[in-house]
């Protein structure tokens, strides 16, 4: 069969086979492969040579994902899967990712961890949650947590203040920042306490 390419915009070189499209990749990676210099392809080199673009394509786009923000694993995987890759290049190329040091789901669910902690004043177990759904591996995700400065009433208290100070007098407005700081990951004892302390320090206030 007969292999010719064609160079295309933004640094693309297009594959021919017997004059029929059949990949695109990017130069520098064409230009440093054996294939440059083929001018007939077998069946057996045509699917290898496919299977390395499919590759070099999936690997570049692991990178461009990962510029912008963290990944697991898993969790790329998918998003390169949902961005039109094959699931095996996809997987080839997380792999490379992670040989290379570029992508570590320790890393990522230590980052998220504290993101899901500090910003979104979420309780460990809704933390593991997230965590293990994002598929992070359950050993990983404890171990992330164990990083975390946590103090589970002062983050409990800070939150009602944010969200539920002004709703907690009747009966009705404290069952639902309690149903919400479940939804949140916080244990029931552990709300109610909160609750209670931030009743006494306002009756002391009032008196005062």
């Amino acid at each position: 069969m007969k292999l010719t390419v064609k160079e295309g915009k933004a640094n693309k070189i297009h594959i021919y086979v017997d004059e029929e499209y059949r990949a695109t990749v990017d130069s520098d990676y064409w230009y440093s492969e054996k294939y440059r210099n083929y001018k007939e392809i077998s069946d057996e080199e045509l699917t290898e040579l496919l299977d390395a673009v499919s590759f070099r394509r999936a690997y570049n786009k692991g990178l461009d994902l990962l510029s912008r923000r963290p990944y697991g694993t898993k969790e790329l995987i998918k998003k390169l899967c949902e961005k039109g890759h094959e699931k095996e290049s996809a997987e080839k190329a997380s792999d490379r990712l992670l040989e290379l040091g570029l992508l570590s789901d320790e890393e990522f669910a230590r980052l998220l961890a504290n993101e899901l902690y500090e910003r979104k004043g979420y309780g460990i177990k809704r933390i593991k949650q997230e965590l293990v759904f994002r598929g992070i591996d359950r050993e990983i995700a404890e171990n992330a947590i164990e990083t975390l400065d946590i103090d589970t009433q002062s983050r409990i208290i800070l939150v009602i203040k944010k969200k539920y100070l002004n709703k907690i007098d009747d009966e009705k407005g404290r069952k639902r920042a309690i149903d919400g700081l479940m939804r949140l990951g916080y244990s029931y004892s552990d709300i109610k306490t909160a609750l209670n302390s931030i009743s006494e320090f306002c009756e002391e206030e009032n008196y005062d």
